[in-house]
């Protein structure tokens, strides 16, 4: 891989019934609510490089977060870099209780798995078994409590990540050609990167820098 490539391979760790049901989906976690966003992913050299997805459902009392992940890096004619991801989190009573993730980035393949038993998380992933007591946040910000979290498992690795979160201010962030007022936050320690939150704890954006270049996750769904 070329230098002016490295970079792109940390994207993945960066790194997703009734009306009344979906009122309890939305008040379990907020920022949750039934339905399917979208967020455009750009570097700072290469543009607009992909796109990640997140759907919401409900299984029973179960919040069922959907994530896909697809990046492309165009050189001249032909792909320099590639990856595709897909992801599946469970919550339940705001808490993280199954994972599920599988990446394919240039052919080389990674595989998570993680479950809850007795009040502990249990992480299988490529480096081997992890376990974690108490909750435990995925790097993935679509829930807003994520700034309010200590430890968090990585989404491509599962790697277990010790991390310090500061707010840093507020900013008007465009979405869908109207202006947003977010909370940032910015994070430290095992993983460094910058979150936006609007007022409702809807994720606007995240940000993050690799080798001198920024990559930024932004929402290009409308908010309602």
């Amino acid at each position: 891989m070329t230098g002016r490539l490295a970079i792109l391979a940390a994207v993945p760790a960066m790194f997703i019934g009734a009306a009344a049901g979906s009122a309890a989906a939305a008040e379990t976690v907020r920022g949750a609510a039934e339905g399917t966003v979208e967020y455009r992913i750009d570097h700072s050299k290469y543009d607009t490089i992909g796109s990640h997805v997140v759907t919401f459902s409900q299984n029973g009392g179960d919040l069922i977060v959907d994530v896909a992940i697809d990046i492309k890096v165009k050189i001249l004619f032909f792909t320099g870099h590639s990856v595709t991801s897909k992801r599946r989190e469970t919550w339940r009573d705001g808490r993280l209780v199954a994972y599920q993730a599988h990446t394919d980035e240039n052919s080389e393949l990674f595989d998570v798995t993680a479950r809850s038993e007795r009040g502990k998380l249990v992480i299988e992933g490529p480096g081997g078994r992890a376990e974690a007591d108490g909750a435990v946040f995925p790097t993935h910000p679509w829930n807003s409590e994520i700034v309010e979290a200590a430890l968090q498992m990585d989404t491509k690795t599962g790697k277990l990540l010790k991390v310090a979160v500061a707010p840093a201010g507020e900013e008007a962030i465009e979405v869908a050609g109207k202006a947003v007022q977010t909370s940032k936050y910015k994070v430290t320690g095992d993983l460094e990167r910058e979150l936006w939150f609007d007022a409702a704890g809807n994720w606007i954006r995240l940000r993050f820098a690799r080798d001198g270049e920024t990559l930024t996750f932004t929402r290009v769904t409308p908010l309602e």
